[in-house]
């Protein structure tokens, strides 16, 4: 098993793209929100919260299939359609393109993991497993918002 380092990025002024707009895609995009400059989705149909994030000008949403075109101008790519296949196929034209990649599909074609957020500002803390427990990181995640919770409480 790979161990992926933490790194944290100037997301700022950059073009995130979301290929899917299931409920996976729709948890990360709102986490993404507050990072990155510009988000896009292109997805058939999209979750209600993502449609609301459209629908409010904070995402860009395009309600049809992804195209390679889509890839055009993006510098960051999340692949989480709910079809393996088309995720896979996705990440194969992120890698000849050089586009960093996260398929939801599979962690084998994954250059990043979308990690666990946790902010107070102006802390920001990022929690990953490396892909291999879910669970783990999403109980950590909620541990540090809850201790960071209750010490906000007392202040």
């Amino acid at each position: 098993m790979s161990m992926y380092f933490p790194m944290f990025v100037d997301l700022s002024s950059k073009r995130v793209l979301f290929a899917g707009a299931g409920r996976i895609a729709a948890r990360r995009i709102a986490a993404i929100l507050d990072f990155a400059g510009s988000v896009t989705v292109i997805a058939p149909e999209a979750d209600p919260s993502v449609q609301a994030l459209a629908d409010a000008g904070r995402i860009t949403l395009h309600s049809r299939r992804f195209s390679e075109d889509d890839l055009d101008g993006a510098d960051i790519v999340l692949a989480a359609t709910g079809h393996a296949g088309t995720d896979i196929r996705i990440a194969g034209m992120c890698r000849r393109r050089g586009i960093p990649v996260n398929a939801a599909c599979d962690r084998s074609l994954c250059d990043f993991f979308f990690p666990g957020i946790v902010k107070r500002d102006p802390l920001v803390i990022g929690v990953s497993s490396s892909g291999e427990d879910h669970e783990l990181a999403a109980r950590t995640t909620n541990y540090l918002k809850e201790m960071f919770e209750k010490k906000q409480d007392h202040d």
